[in-house]
């Protein structure tokens, strides 16, 4: 208790300094967590939550490379497009588990007097591109994925994705609905693209919103082109009628796009690799719009992160030097307690403890309050943060330990510090300073003692006089004596 209570009165002594310390430990605990938390983030963004994304693969046309090498004719994107087979091939020669969904459109031709969204200047267009686009999708993820972003149902119901029977249901636009005045039930027909005699009964069994890309399209182009006359259908409606095997993938209108949906990045990388030796030429493109949108979304983090590291070291570098200089100066004039101590027998292990004992009181307590500004701060902050969505910025029970396990060490410190610190105290370090700074004074001193001894030296009988003073004693005591005869 009373090391405890000298302790404090040398805080209380130096204030200043005393709260400088505090506030420096506060201010370096709390950001270098944040800091830490932040960098931690960006790490299991890169690692352990990259590694546990599912990753889409796309195989597409390099147009740009084959339009360079076919710059001086036509390009016949057909002999380009790849087929079932082919992306079977593909699948297989990964040898990962693999699951897909997929779309596909045809051009389709309307029976009787149903009529289209917008007409055609450009019969040679309309010529080699039907009225309407059939679409076929096996999933919901594969509609979405659609040039035009799938679509928005307003109405009725959409596209039966389980369905393993042809069920001619259809889903339209708006527009298309609006202009033949149908509504969910009504019926139309299309020619069967097996035998053009015959036509195929189609049900409208759901309505969509508009596309508004398609208001932008000229008349120049053909009906189908226009997203707002595609009809969305079944998987099995689209090959039970034939619109697969009418044509072939890479025909006009004809589109086949398969998406391999893999359980890992390691599975996707194994994927291109394999899928290139089983014979996908240089044409083709393998690439992940899934890891593309994740690594776009973690980027900035990862550009914080770098920014972070940076600053946890420079606020930690100078809040060593600003707590080194407050040590200095506290301990600048404690040579005469030091010595004051020794003098009076205290043992330096005890010393050493007292000096400890104030700079734990000092550290402590501002470790603890930076500690907990810092989990604070770190969870109101980190729904702003980049990459929320992915990671949250906040520190975690390992990350705590850590920087618990640095506020120990930082104490360690403390106590080592002020062992040296007593350890090395010398008794001659008080004369040294008095010494150097009087040597004036003290030859003055000097001075006037050596006048003192000659005065005491020039009141002291020498030899001579002595003698003389002894016969005049003996004169006079003779006179005294004849005097008293007499």
């Amino acid at each position: 208790m009373f090391i405890l209570k000298e302790a404090w009165g040398s805080i209380a002594r130096h204030k200043v300094l005393s709260v400088v310390s505090v506030t420096t430990t506060v201010v370096v605990t709390a950001a270098t967590l944040m800091g830490l938390a932040i960098v931690q983030a960006d790490t299991n963004a890169q690692t352990t939550t990259y590694n546990a994304q599912k990753v889409n693969a796309i195989i597409s046309l390099d147009k740009a490379k084959i339009e360079k090498a076919n710059k001086t004719k036509n390009v016949d994107w057909s002999k380009y497009e790849l087929s079932w087979e082919k992306y079977s091939t593909y699948a297989e020669a990964a040898g990962v588990t693999i699951n897909a969904y997929y779309y596909e459109t045809a051009d389709a031709k309307l029976s009787g007097d149903t009529k289209t969204v917008s007409g055609t200047s450009d019969t040679k267009s309309s010529a080699e591109r039907g009225q309407i686009s059939i679409v076929s999708t096996s999933s919901e993820a594969a509609t979405a994925s659609l040039p035009d972003s799938g679509f928005t149902l307003v109405s009725g119901k959409t596209v039966d994705y389980t369905g393993t029977t042809i069920s001619n249901k259809a889903v339209v636009s708006q527009s298309f609905a609006k202009a033949n005045d149908y509504k969910v039930g009504s019926k139309f027909k299309l020619v069967n693209p097996s035998n053009a005699k015959k036509t195929i009964e189609m049900t409208v069994s759901g309505i969509y919103k508009d596309h508004a890309s398609s208001s932008k399209l000229s008349t120049k182009y053909s009906d189908a082109s226009n997203a707002n006359n595609a009809i969305y259908v079944s998987s099995y409606t689209f090959m039970g009628n034939g619109f697969y095997s009418a044509t072939k993938p890479g025909s006009i209108g004809h589109v086949l796009r398969i998406v391999f949906e893999l359980s890992s990045p390691k599975d996707y990388n194994t994927f291109v690799k394999k899928s290139r030796a089983a014979g996908l030429g240089s044409n083709y493109i393998i690439s992940s719009p899934t890891l593309a949108q994740y690594q776009a979304k973690v980027a900035p983090l990862t550009t914080l992160a770098k920014v972070m590291k940076v600053t946890v070291i420079a606020i930690g570098a100078i809040g060593a030097i600003v707590l080194l200089i407050c040590l200095i100066l506290s301990w600048k004039r404690r040579n005469e307690d030091i010595g004051m101590l020794v003098g009076i027998g205290v043992g330096r292990v005890r010393i050493s403890w007292r000096y400890s004992v104030e700079l734990l009181m000092i550290t402590i307590p501002g470790t603890i309050v930076g500690f907990g500004i810092g989990v604070g701060l770190s969870f109101a902050i980190a729904g702003v943060l980049p990459a929320s969505g992915i990671v949250r910025a906040t520190p975690d029970m390992t990350l705590m330990k850590y920087v618990a396990i640095g506020g120990v060490a930082l104490w360690a410190l403390c106590i080592i510090a002020a062992i040296v610190r007593v350890a090395s105290f010398r008794m001659n370090t008080l004369l040294g300073p008095a010494t150097y700074e009087s040597v004036a004074d003290h030859e003055v001193a000097d001075g006037e003692d050596t006048d003192h001894e000659s005065a005491i030296e020039d009141d002291e009988p020498t030899e001579s006089e002595d003698k003389n003073s002894e016969d005049n004693h003996a004169a006079t005591t003779g006179t005294h004596k004849e005097g008293v005869s007499a």
